[in-house]
């Protein structure tokens, strides 16, 4: 690791420059990304006025590709320059976010979407194994607070942003701001030289190549089952982000039953959500290290359930700041989610291993991405919204309850040891 990249000072981390970059970077090219999400959404909605099914295609070409190669990016992350990589990643968005801005073809705009989300993949590994590089183990957890404060900020100002720049001009040129943002982006990365010159680079022939990768994929799997702390806390994440997903992208169907002309009930349980993850979010900041795992988890587990529940409780006629009380439980439980659980991967992954955890990990939420929204719409259909928000509110705040009371023993840690010719693996208890 290269000590000289980072802050000598523990008590800041705005004097390690190379993580500054670092976030300038991020912050740009994240805020850009939710411009682009709303321009793509508008054009297709209100522009083409497409229909339904075609619409409801969007989210699947977003999170295929991080399905499918997530956790094979993260590996490449791991043995390569991580910022060369996320420069080409940029330069290769922008030239297709180019693209989308010439053609006025759904489905060529699909199939360049499908491209563009493949190019992305590399982002979060790198990201995450970068910061693991250059900040110092006593500022991670102010690292990974600020990168979700830009996260959720994004969410809130992108949309905002974005469709009062599509009013007043066209949505598209919310893709020139994007490719704007990119080449900024790019840009600052330039600036890092050689930061991440000490990757593993693989050098052998294209045959072993492959024989490596394919052998880091299986370690990658072993690592994960056979260290408790990281499989817990997969497992917590990964319940999480399904109850989420199965029940968000219903929200407009609970708030239509509930107020049916008062639309603007959902914009105010999106803002409320987010306003929670951000100020949780900047309180997590001041904290130096995170510990008791099961704790935190389990606590932001229980959050978004009561949150949920609450929601599912609604009748006509309820005063609208029981859903917004509501959504800033779930946002608050989000958001400690989100960094308690970034923070593991700093913290637990092997050494070397940090690009690849974040890979399997963001592969294995895109895979709950193309599965629980249809499922949760068909559990919708079958039963009805309020149910659901009850029933999966209720069943993880129980699920949250278990990781709090059972939190010595979930989270008991282990260490595995992998021997320097990758052939032998073994299991050591360390408490």
């Amino acid at each position: 690791m290269n000590m000289n990249n980072k802050a000598n000072d523990n008590h800041t981390i705005w004097k390690n420059h190379t993580y500054v970059k670092l976030f300038i970077s991020y912050t740009i090219s994240t805020m850009g990304s939710f411009f682009d999400m709303i321009a793509v959404m508008l054009l297709f909605s209100y522009v083409w006025q497409s229909e339904p099914w075609i619409i409801a295609l969007i989210p699947v070409v977003y999170a295929f590709p991080h399905a499918l190669f997530s956790q094979f990016a993260g590996i490449y992350v791991d043995k390569n320059n991580k910022v060369k990589i996320m420069l080409i990643a940029d330069i290769l968005t922008a030239v297709l976010t180019i693209i989308l801005f010439l053609i006025s073809s759904p489905w060529m705009v699909l199939v360049i979407l499908l491209i563009r989300s493949t190019c992305t993949i590399v982002h979060f590994p790198s990201q995450q194994a970068l910061i693991r590089k250059v900040v110092d183990p006593d500022l991670i957890t102010k690292a990974v607070t600020l990168n979700g404060a830009v996260n959720q900020l994004s969410k809130i100002i992108g949309p905002f942003l974005g469709a009062s720049i599509a009013t007043a001009f066209s949505p598209k040129i919310i893709f020139v701001v994007y490719v704007v943002a990119l080449l900024i982006s790019a840009c600052i990365l330039l600036t890092l030289g050689n930061v991440d010159s000490q990757s593993d680079s693989n050098k052998n022939g294209s045959g072993e190549k492959v024989d490596s990768i394919w052998k880091t994929w299986r370690e990658g799997w072993y690592l994960l089952f056979h260290t408790k702390v990281l499989f817990i806390s997969f497992c917590f994440a990964l319940i999480a982000f399904t109850a989420i997903q199965f029940v968000d992208a219903q929200y407009a169907v609970l708030f239509r039953e509930v107020y049916p002309n008062n639309p603007s009930v959902l914009g105010w349980a999106m803002s409320s959500a987010g306003l929670g993850a951000l100020l949780i979010i900047l309180f997590l900041n001041r904290l130096q290290q995170v510990r008791k795992y099961g704790w935190y988890l389990g606590s932001s587990i229980v959050l978004i359930g009561c949150g949920f529940t609450i929601n599912g409780l609604l009748e006509v006629g309820f005063n609208i700041l029981w859903p917004i009380i509501a959504s800033l439980i779930v946002g608050i439980g989000v958001g400690i989610f989100s960094v308690v659980h970034s923070y593991i991967l700093q913290m637990e992954s092997p050494k070397g291993k940090v690009g690849q955890m974040s890979g399997m990990y963001n592969s294995l939420t895109g895979i709950i991405l193309l599965a629980a929204p249809i499922t949760g719409g068909i559990l919708v259909q079958w039963f009805n919204v309020f149910i659901i928000f009850q029933v999966i509110g209720v069943t993880i705040v129980l699920i949250g309850v278990i990781g709090i009371t059972l939190e010595k023993k979930l989270w008991k840690s282990e260490t595995i040891h992998i021997s320097s010719d990758h052939e032998e693996l073994s299991q050591v208890d360390v408490g």
